[in-house]
């Protein structure tokens, strides 16, 4: 019977359409086309598997380049789901695979805004595969994470310290790329703490060592950094022939982004100069340019989207076809294949039923246990992702008033002076005067709020002097008398729940001044040895939490967070008592 079903699966198999393994690309080939940008050739490769057929192995693969591909197309969400797929195969797949599945899941998680919202579990495994494979470059990745994370949180000291960390493993290994990279970003640290001189040695080091590779954008980002370094320190020569040797470099190349950056740039470094002629023109082009990149994204996204409609157009007449050709084929293999699976779900069920039971059972659990760890490490990241969005959204508010109305305004003011300083009508200068003033006076708004939508949103000395800085401008208004409160408190929490918490004492204060009618409220902070104690009261109205219709987003969200950080929300309120006290506890440990 064993040769019979033998014969039998050997007919059927050989009597279906699969494509000769020799025809397809291996999905190591796969990542090789991705990285070069060729994704159209890429999807094509992929789509000669037929996924249902393939081992748990390569599914996890065909997963990777699938998700890698959605991620370059920058379909995130999608790009997301099919990578939390591989980590589910994770017993069956590669340990490149995982790691690759990591790397690009830390990069949508950044994708997300300038500030890091990886899962700290997949920083963890991705060093551990690093350790266990002993790869130089996969050691520099891991640690570049770490010090992603608190640059962003704002520790330049430890940032720097993982950059020599990374410098020292670049340097052992000629690791000459990385090594570029490392010290540019060690430069930069420098800038950020304010360690000029520091920052002049490591942008001079790293641009006598960019120049050696011939990359004319590398070269122009790495000038336009020095030149930016050069008016910060006041040497607005120095700084005017650098930004100038910059453009030209960049105007030879294809990074329209860049050349943007140094357009902007250019016209600030000129009117440092006093060169106010020039200055004008160059915010023009600026903003020429800009727009121009616009219309272009706009173009290129209706391309994309006719693109997809006659890809899907076609994919579905090809549908159709082979819809019609398995059916015709049916009814020929129909027997054979009742026989093959009636011999085979016969002997599978005598032979291995009590064993396999078992082994089911035991690997349920197992991979039970394993979803449900992943899924909370998930759910942190998204969390962390979403209040992430809340500050790029506040950033990018500010760019926009710095950027465009800003650069708009300065070019305006600029005009009104040439055209001042030309006229010989006394009653035109003074309009003209007039017009200056009140431009002045709007530029003044649109900075001061643009410093505001970009300040940070903690203190250097933690969330309770954040808290009570926001009290102190409050209570400036004379609306509303906030106090803070805060006892037992001895240290600091991490950047992320010091946020948290920020944000939602900020929400319940809001609530309070939009809704209460309340005139006084307080803020009371009590730390005890295990847990945090947070109350928030006002004498306001009052209202019916028990009715679902009071439970506005905001609470909601808050109760949410609290939740996450599995911690308790009770809200006591009335409208006949007036009122309204919220108690947040926050587990410590």
């Amino acid at each position: 019977m064993r040769n019979v079903l033998l014969f039998l699966l050997f007919v059927l198999l050989n009597s279906s359409p699969f494509l000769n393994a020799q025809e397809l690309i291996p999905f190591n080939d796969m990542l090789t086309l991705l990285d070069s940008g060729q994704i159209e050739e890429t999807k094509e490769a992929l789509s000669q598997y037929d996924f249902n057929h393939l081992s748990k192995n390569e599914q996890a693969s065909y997963l990777l380049n699938e998700g890698i591909i959605k991620f370059q197309e920058n379909q995130l969400i999608d790009a997301y789901t099919t990578l939390l797929k591989v980590k589910a195969l994770h017993v069956y797949a590669s340990t490149m695979v995982i790691y690759n599945a990591n790397d690009y899941l830390m990069r949508i998680a950044n994708s997300v805004s300038e500030y890091s919202t990886a899962a700290p579990s997949l920083i963890k495994e991705n060093c551990a595969i690093a350790e266990e494979l002993d790869d130089p470059k996969l050691k520099i990745d891991c640690i570049y994470n770490s010090f992603y994370t608190e640059l962003i949180g704002e520790d330049y000291d430890l940032a720097l310290k993982y950059n020599y960390q990374m410098q020292r493993i670049a340097e052992q290994n000629n690791l000459q790329k990385e090594l570029l990279g490392i010290e540019n970003n060690m430069g930069t640290i420098h800038y950020f703490k304010g360690s000029y001189d520091s920052t002049l040695f490591y942008f001079e080091r790293n641009l006598e060592r960019s120049r050696k590779t011939n990359d004319t954008l590398a070269i122009a980002q790495r000038i336009n950094n020095m030149a930016m370094l050069r008016a910060a320190l006041k040497d607005h020569k120095a700084s005017l022939e650098n930004i100038t040797e910059a453009e030209l470099m960049a105007r030879s190349g294809s990074d329209h982004q860049l050349l943007l950056t140094i357009l902007r740039n250019k016209a600030d470094i000129l009117t440092n100069n006093e060169n106010y002629k020039d200055a004008t023109a160059y915010y023009y082009k600026h903003l020429e340019m800009n727009d121009t990149i616009e219309s272009s994204n706009n173009a290129r996204q209706l391309h994309e989207i006719q693109t997809k409609y006659e890809t899907v157009e076609k994919e579905l007449k090809n549908v159709a076809l082979e819809a019609e050709n398995l059916r015709n084929q049916a009814s020929n293999n129909l027997l054979m294949f009742l026989l093959v699976l009636a011999i085979g779900i016969a002997g599978y069920f005598i032979l291995n039923h009590y064993k396999s039971k078992k082994i089911m059972a035991e690997r349920k659990l197992a991979q039970e246990e394993r979803e449900l760890k992943l899924m909370k490490d998930q759910e942190l990241a998204s969390i962390n992702a979403m209040i992430a969005g809340q500050e790029k959204e506040r950033l990018k508010i500010a760019s926009d008033l710095h950027d465009d109305l800003g650069s708009s305004l300065t070019a305006i003011k600029i005009s009104l002076e040439n055209a001042k300083e030309r006229t010989s009508d006394e009653y035109s200068k003074s309009i003209l005067e007039n017009a200056c003033g009140i431009l002045s006076e709007t530029y003044a708004k649109v900075r001061t709020l643009s410093h505001t939508q970009n300040s940070r949103v903690l203190s250097e000395d933690g969330w309770i002097n954040s808290l009570k800085d926001l009290a102190d401008k409050i209570n400036k208004t004379g609306k509303l008398d906030v106090e803070v409160v805060h006892s037992q408190f001895h240290g600091r929490l991490s950047n992320t729940t010091e946020l948290y918490l920020f944000r939602m004492i900020q929400e319940l204060i809001n609530n309070v001044m939009k809704h209460a009618q309340a005139t006084e409220a307080s803020i009371n902070i009590t730390e005890y040895a295990t847990t945090l104690d947070i109350m928030v009261e006002d004498n306001g109205k009052g209202f019916d939490y028990s009715s679902t219709g009071n439970k506005g987003i905001g609470l909601e969200n808050i109760k949410k967070r609290v939740r996450d950080m599995k911690g308790t929300f009770v809200a006591d309120s009335s409208t006949k008592r007036g009122g309204c006290t919220i108690n947040i506890e926050i587990p410590l440990a």
